[in-house]
């Protein structure tokens, strides 16, 4: 994936914030960055080594909650058209910003000219769109031009 394809990823995750999250990952940000040159300033050698290590650490927990939306980005830049069956609905139990409930689906994926399959995906969904996704809906799905059994799964249902 491409800056810029990162670019309009940070761009849409930021447009899921309330303005009381965005002030908040701000302030996080300003927190982390103003203690970092604290610890650079008062003790360089072990400063260094300590900002590495808070560095290294603020990117594995930036992928571990990102890393499914840029997959997911990549998927609809690259991936393949289908339908898919939702033949299961249930709810992970996550909800991002109090707006986005985490659902798990069941599809039973057809792509043209192959063979229908069953994909077991999770995606985050807007509420508004949560009645919308029904066991027996057909949704357009993309899928992911390496591995058939990754789908992205559009915003709402096919057709409506």
């Amino acid at each position: 994936m491409g800056v810029a394809d990162g670019r309009r990823v940070m761009r849409d995750l930021l447009n899921r914030l309330s303005t009381v999250n965005k002030v908040g990952l701000v302030g996080a940000m300003l927190g982390f960055t103003a203690g970092m040159v604290v610890i650079l300033v008062a003790d360089p050698w072990p400063g260094v080594l300590v900002v590495a290590g808070a560095v290294a650490l603020a990117v594995f927990c930036f992928w571990f909650f990102f890393h499914r939306e840029y997959r997911r980005a990549r998927i609809l830049r690259s991936g393949l058209p289908a339908r898919a069956s939702i033949l299961e609905v249930r709810s992970t139990g996550v909800t991002i910003n109090e707006v986005y409930p985490e659902i798990e689906l069941l599809l039973e994926v057809r792509p043209e000219g192959s063979e229908p399959y069953q994909v077991r995906t999770t995606c985050l969904m807007d509420q508004v769109d949560m009645a919308s996704f029904r066991p027996g809906d057909v949704i357009d799905v993309t899928v992911d031009a390496k591995d058939k059994h990754k789908v992205a799964v559009g915003a709402s249902p096919a057709g409506s």
